[in-house]
């Protein structure tokens, strides 16, 4: 059982704002959802297909960022209360990568990419929202696969290295790797990603064809 740290208090709320984004523990969890969060993550894409996943799949939700702690999102803008960092030893079953404004600063945490790369590589299965494909091809999970997300960054996903497939949706790594373009997207493949995971054995890591290298040093 991963045991987390303890919940942060979440700060005070103006009477304007939203309630704050946590993660969730069950009493008996069947399953792991670890969801990537930062500076500027797209907020609804953090809730809306999350929760209905792990609502399908009986999970616990885990919002691992830079730091535990409190990080403001946007669209809508809200804070999202990440429960751990990457050393944590946070392991997921199924890995979610939201997009937002901020997916750039990944890259400049060395070891939340580093993160990244690995949860990805053990995951049994991903799915990444909108910019999000931009944050696994970075971190060289993409490469030669079929991957979608934001249409404004398709130029900057084919020179990360994916094959752009300009859908909705795309899958790779017989079903365990789905891109979305967007929230929407997302929230119609929930039943997809939680079908892969209740066929998937808990020791299944993808079938081979996701290769992940060392995570380089951001560069100055």
């Amino acid at each position: 059982m991963i045991k987390l740290p303890s919940r942060r208090r979440t700060p005070p709320r103006r009477g304007w704002e939203l309630e704050p984004i946590t993660g969730r523990r069950l009493a008996d969890p069947r399953e792991t959802i670890a969801v990537l969060v930062y500076r500027g993550v797209t907020t609804v894409e953090v809730e809306g297909p999350v929760v209905r996943l792990a609502d399908r799949i009986g999970a616990d939700i885990v919002l691992v960022g830079a730091r535990p702690g409190p990080i403001p999102g946007v669209e809508p803008s809200r804070m999202v209360i990440a429960d751990a960092g990457p050393g944590d030893g946070v392991r997921a079953d199924v890995l979610v990568v939201p997009g937002g404004l901020g997916w750039r600063q990944v890259a400049e945490e060395a070891e939340l990419a580093r993160w990244l790369a690995e949860t990805a590589a053990s995951a049994r299965a991903i799915l990444s929202i909108s910019t999000g494909s931009l944050l696994l091809a970075k971190v060289g999970v993409l490469d030669g696969l079929d991957a979608t997300g934001h249409w404004l960054a398709e130029d900057d996903l084919a020179r990360l290295g994916a094959h752009v497939s300009s859908t909705r949706v795309a899958r790779a790594d017989g079903g365990r790797l789905v891109t979305a373009s967007g929230a929407l997207a997302a929230a119609r493949v929930v039943d997809e990603v939680a079908d892969h995971v209740s066929w998937s054995p808990p020791s299944a890591v993808g079938s081979g064809r996701i290769q992940i290298g060392p995570v380089s040093e951001p560069t100055p």
